[in-house]
């Protein structure tokens, strides 16, 4: 059974919360969100999302050159990708509450 298709409607959210904080690198994204989802996202998928977000003028980046003269995106949260953020707030509290009640109760099934 596949698991990712509950997360994938969050993860958008997820990478334009974390860059709300402070702008980030595509590779940081990616290590943040595992870490938080404690599982791997498949290959890749961080800079998908981070492309269709960056279509969809959610966020924006600037290229740096590091020590090695390897170019690298910095990503940071446009204004309407802020906007996008707080429209859902009221949806993710029903959800919350969806998921706080199947997690009560998907354990009493037998």
């Amino acid at each position: 059974m596949r698991n990712e298709l509950i997360l994938k409607g969050t993860i958008n959210l997820l990478i334009l919360t974390q860059i709300s904080k402070k702008p980030m690198y595509g590779y940081a994204i990616e290590k943040e969100i595992n870490s938080m989802i404690n599982t791997p996202l498949p290959t890749g998928t961080i800079y998908t999302l981070l492309h269709n977000l960056e279509n969809r003028n959610f966020i924006k980046f600037t290229v740096k050159k590091n020590n090695n003269g390897r170019i690298s995106k910095i990503y940071e949260i446009t204004p309407d990708g802020k906007k996008f953020l707080k429209f859902h707030l009221e949806p993710l509290n029903t959800v919350s509450m969806i998921i706080k009640y199947l997690i009560s109760e998907i354990p009493k099934i037998t």
